[in-house]
């Protein structure tokens, strides 16, 4: 509890409530919630204009609570939860609801769906090539590729750092964990399966499991796993803006077909991987959802603006 009456008092010094500041924790009357702490903060007139930079800083921390979230800041606590996160979604199914249930049914069934058409598909890609779709393919390939998409995720952090951006730091760190852990199911699911890729042989079907060759890794997709992982992140993060969704899930498609362009995988291949990608970011999402919005519920910033003080209460449960 003192920790986090210091950290409250920090908190008004990030909004400039110079001295003297007077902080102090408050018992809970009678009848009211014993499980709710409040730490007050007053200053006087003198430093603080007419109460708006109060009010203004006040709003932004309601809109965004995830700025206080740990989750913006690479730290072990951020590196344990690849772990436990991992753990959640592996025993997830044992807690799955119906809704649950109905959507890998659609990814299974979406998967089994294009095993029947997987020659088509590829038949059709390789029959229609132009050197304008190359090149889309060619930027499509790049998105996927851990090579690029892991430096690109890790300069993002750096922006933010840099900048001071915590939202940034946090899409990030979120992207991160992301494609680490699909990476991982993914590079299982290769190694289980041994499906062959097309580039070597005209059966879909073809799966050697775990001993079979090294290239032959077809199921699922690397790299659609790797640009929806990312995508999924960056489109909720900034749901904000109606353009981003478009655009982080158009490049993330691009990728996917890119890679049945180039004959790299069949249809099913990046289907179930894109669809990997997407539910783990989700999973990842609602965990760390889960612990910003818990900050949110339990941190209330109320400023007070009067003829002789001017300050701030900060109520937080415990």
């Amino acid at each position: 509890m003192v920790r986090r009456l210091i950290a409250a008092a920090t908190l008004l010094c990030t909004l400039q409530l110079s001295c003297p500041v007077h902080a102090e924790a408050s018992l809970p009357a009678a009848g009211a919630d014993p499980v709710v702490g409040s730490a007050a903060a007053v200053a006087s007139p003198s430093t603080v204009g007419p109460g708006a930079g109060v009010e203004r800083k006040t709003a932004e921390l309601l809109r965004n609570p995830a700025n206080y979230a740990d989750v913006d800041e690479l730290s072990m606590e951020y590196l344990k939860g690849y772990f436990t996160d991992t753990g959640k979604i592996i025993n997830s199914p044992l807690h799955w609801e119906s809704k649950d249930w109905m959507k890998a049914g659609l990814v299974l069934g979406g998967t089994g769906a294009l095993f029947l058409v997987d020659r088509r598909i590829r038949d059709f890609s390789q029959s229609n090539q132009s050197s304008v779709a190359s090149r889309f393919a060619k930027v499509g390939n790049a998105i996927g590729e851990p090579l690029y998409i892991f430096p690109s995720v890790g300069a993002f952090y750096l922006y933010g750092q840099l900048a001071d951006d915590s939202k940034a730091r946090r899409v990030s760190l979120l992207a991160l964990e992301s494609l680490t852990i699909s990476g991982a199911l993914t590079t299982g699911l290769k190694t289980l399966t041994g499906r062959h890729r097309p580039n070597v042989g005209d059966i879909p079907m073809t799966f050697d499991g775990p001993v079979g060759l090294a290239k032959n890794v077809s199921f699922s997709s690397g790299h659609s796993s790797n640009a929806f992982a990312v995508a999924t992140v960056v489109a909720d993060e900034y749901k904000n803006n109606p353009y981003v969704a478009p655009l982080a899930y158009g490049l993330a498609t691009l990728t996917a077909l890119s890679r049945v362009y180039s004959n790299e995988h069949w249809s099913s291949d990046v289907f179930f991987g894109a669809a990997v990608g997407y539910l783990v970011s989700k999973a990842v999402l609602s965990y760390h959802k889960d612990d910003k919005d818990k900050l949110g519920n339990r941190l209330t910033l109320l400023p007070q603006v009067g003829k002789e003080m001017t300050g701030l209460t900060v109520n937080y449960k415990f």
